[in-house]
């Protein structure tokens, strides 16, 4: 394979951002990630029967200039659309949600990119000729290694952490960072099962959010046969509680706390599932060396600036300006 100049590990939001900036400036780039489709936290889910679920990141919003023109380009192209769910108490800013689900954002940022998906990093390693990637199922010191002259990595810290050198001063500020993790339900209930608002937040109860799917611009294809979806967000402190639960008791306990909440029962529940997410938010307590300019090894993520999807976004196109300052020394 002709060499790479930079390799990004991590096609989420924030290794998205990053890649996207450096192909604008004209700087050749990878994007290798683990899963089948990019976006990370960012996306959506189908279930059974054509349901589909922003069972990741719920919107975002757009306080940065650079983010703000962004925006108004997607808007215009119909990527994004401004969501104003009943019963949202915060209301002193716009929330954004991709059209028609929530992965519009990261395949509109991943057009043109040159993505390596379903190919898990496993390693990385300095030599003479730049960074070698050690991807899944390739032979060591096979033809198919990935070389590049700079090495940006978007996964969680935890991921991260893993693949920078044990000790090094980088893998220690990464090691400490904390990251906590969110279980998810997708509820469809039945039709005339219709609850009040829209949006539901608890800060104190087990159920953190709750939000209906058909509230969201663009969603012609959430309701099926008089369907309500519904997504659910637990809190931290009982995600933790119950990290290693079986999806199927989350589910349950989970559901059936929403349905008493609202008045409601089992019969009224038409497909429900549970997911979770392990590295759901996190933010560094101390700061982090985002950048070696010596070695070209760059770390990026939400949880460098604020566990939102406009932190993911903002970590990124930082991440990118570093590289892009290397690249003109």
């Amino acid at each position: 394979m002709a060499q790479l100049k930079v390799a990004v590990v991590g096609a989420g939001l924030a290794g998205l951002a990053c890649a996207r900036t450096l192909a604008d400036h004209g700087i050749a780039v990878a994007v290798f990630d683990k899963g089948r489709s990019p976006g990370g936290r960012a996306t959506s889910r189908r279930e059974p029967g054509g349901r589909t679920f922003d069972h990741g990141a719920q919107f975002f919003t757009a306080r940065e200039a650079w983010l703000t023109e962004r925006v108004a380009a997607w808007e215009a192209e119909g990527v994004v659309a401004r969501w104003s769910p009943a019963g949202r108490v915060r209301t002193e800013e716009s929330w954004w949600v991709g059209v028609p689900d929530m992965g519009a954002v990261a395949r509109r940022l991943a057009q043109g990119l040159d993505l390596h998906l379903a190919r898990r990093v496993e390693a990385i390693a300095r030599s003479d000729a730049g960074w070698s990637l050690t991807v899944a199922g390739d032979s060591p010191g096979a033809p198919a290694d990935h070389l590049a002259e700079a090495v940006v990595l978007a996964v969680p810290a935890t991921q991260c952490a893993a693949l920078l050198v044990p000790g090094s001063e980088l893998a220690r500020e990464v090691s400490a960072v904390v990251q906590t993790p969110c279980w998810c339900v997708m509820l469809a209930l039945r039709g005339g099962a219709r609850l009040a608002a829209d949006l539901f937040e608890d800060r104190e109860g087990p159920i953190a959010w709750a939000a209906r799917e058909g509230s969201k611009p663009g969603r012609s294809n959430v309701n099926v046969d008089g369907e309500e979806r519904w997504t659910l967000h637990a809190s931290t402190p009982w995600s933790e509680a119950h990290l290693e639960d079986s999806r199927e008791s989350v589910r349950d306990v989970l559901s059936t706390m929403f349905l008493a909440q609202h008045g409601l029962g089992a019969a009224d529940v038409v497909h429900a599932n549970a997911h979770r997410w392990r590295y759901a938010r996190g933010r560094a307590t101390t700061p982090v060396s985002a950048a070696r300019t010596d070695a070209r090894l760059v770390v990026c993520g939400d949880w460098l600036e604020g566990a939102r999807v406009e932190s993911a976004l903002a970590s990124g196109v930082a991440a990118a300006a570093r590289i892009l300052a290397q690249a003109t020394r």
